[in-house]
């Protein structure tokens, strides 16, 4: 699959609802580590890429952004966030982000670098092209540094099955780790979702998930059960710490 594929997909998620009807978990948590990365939003020009509904860049407004400027290649995800959102200081756009034309102090990314089909080029031409002087990339991403990962990882990697039908790519902290010191850029990053990752949140995702990604490759799902009581007895021993939360926030610096 092609990122340029997502586009329908997605216009069909946010036309039937999409964190209703595709989402386990909504991203506010993620949200809210985007906001906190910066010491303060005021007076910034910010480029939100795939805004989606435009949750975040009503949100980044709220913290003192000067102009917020939302884009997506979903048309149907535009006409949420137009009647959703009414700030005058956020504009939406229903383009590819490569069209953009000016220059941002932050561009934020939430649930989005993973879907492109190849995240570090498009990294460095959001640097090159969308970037002032000084600024930031601010991204979120899943994280599979935990059990959720693990299990995910095992069933992508071994068995060609696909637990996300728009993920393209498995991105951790030690991908962006080597991007940076290739680049010279200065990087830090916290977790989120912790329960998600290890703990109640991974039962009642997979639950959901991991049975309907089973049963998509024609694979037996009659043992997930099985599967999911071993892992509420074993997610509880499992040591969390920044790396392994379900959604990880990265900033990277110019």
């Amino acid at each position: 699959m092609k990122n340029i594929e997502l586009a329908e997909k997605y216009d069909a998620i946010y036309r039937d609802g999409a964190y209703e009807k595709f989402f386990t978990f909504n991203m506010f948590a993620s949200e809210r580590l985007i906001i906190d990365a910066m010491d303060g939003w005021t007076a910034l020009d910010v480029l939100d890429i795939g805004c989606g509904e435009g949750n975040l860049a009503a949100m980044l407004s709220d913290a003192g952004a000067s102009q917020v400027v939302g884009v997506d290649y979903s048309e149907e995800a535009i006409k949420l966030a137009n009647s959703r959102v009414n700030l005058s200081n956020v504009n939406f756009i229903y383009s590819d982000y490569k069209n953009v034309k000016d220059k941002y102090d932050v561009v934020v990314m939430n649930g989005v670098l993973e879907h492109f089909d190849n995240p570090w080029e498009e990294l460095d031409f959001i640097r090159a092209n969308l970037l002032k002087d000084n600024g930031y990339i601010v991204t979120a991403s899943p994280s599979f540094l935990n059990p959720r990962g693990y299990v995910w990882m095992t069933l992508q990697l071994l068995l060609d099955v696909p637990m996300s039908l728009s993920d393209l790519h498995f991105l951790c902290p030690f991908d962006f780790m080597e991007y940076v010191k290739k680049n010279e850029c200065s990087l830090s990053y916290e977790s989120c979702d912790q329960d998600w990752g290890a703990g109640a949140g991974t039962i009642l995702d997979f639950r959901k998930r991991l049975t309907n990604a089973l049963g998509d490759v024609s694979l037996d799902n009659s043992k997930v059960e099985l599967l999911l009581n071993w892992l509420e007895k074993a997610v509880p021993y499992f040591n969390t710490d920044e790396h392994t939360g379900a959604m990880i926030t990265y900033k990277i610096g110019l």
